[in-house]
């Protein structure tokens, strides 16, 4: 069985997006370029596995760095929290020998700082939309962060047009890569 990785570099403003001012070289220290921050690779993984194995888990190791196309080893695992688990997941950590690049794996079904799914978030904006109420599992100002997020990005990044198509906005925004409910522009 074969894992697809994808890779995603964060930079200071979201996941996958261009900015213009990143942290000043005197605060990246040495292991990091400056235009990028370290490397996300999205693995297509079981969550519960992972809880359930911790640092057990065969996480798949990508063929080389997806940066310089470098030798790679393992670097450690690095905690996460995400819902549903009262722990925290242990993620892996890989680093490159030639650009001294530390990324780690994710799964790919969760956004980067995000601790719910993002087919969870996705539905808990459409409960809201259709019935006018949140669903009652989730914590009510997390999403109402969600949802003024979502409008915020799909008018600055959509434009009115898309002013009341919130969720068609969501999906059009994961098309171009962008995190819909991210608070940052």
């Amino acid at each position: 069985m074969s894992l697809g990785i994808e890779a995603f570099f964060i930079s200071g403003f979201g996941l996958g997006e261009e900015c213009s001012s990143t942290l000043p070289p005197s605060k990246m220290g040495n292991f990091f370029p400056k235009d990028h921050l370290p490397l996300i690779l999205l693995v297509d993984v079981c969550v519960k596995r992972v809880f359930d194995l911790g640092r057990r888990f065969p996480w798949p190791k990508p063929k080389g760095c997806p940066r310089c196309r470098g030798r790679i080893w393992g670097h450690g695992f690095v905690a996460a929290y995400f819902d549903g688990f009262d722990e925290p997941l242990w993620l892996r950590r890989y680093r490159c020998r030639d650009c001294r690049r530390v990324f780690r794996l994710r799964p790919k079904a969760y956004w980067s700082r995000f601790q719910a799914p993002i087919s969870i978030i996705r539905k808990s904006i459409a409960q809201r939309l259709q019935t006018g109420r949140w669903p009652r599992d989730l914590s009510r100002s997390r999403q109402g962060h969600w949802l003024r997020a979502l409008i915020r990005r799909v008018l600055a990044f959509l434009g009115y047009q898309w002013k009341g198509r919130w969720l068609q906005g969501f999906d059009r925004l994961c098309e171009m890569g962008r995190v819909p409910v991210c608070r940052s522009i």
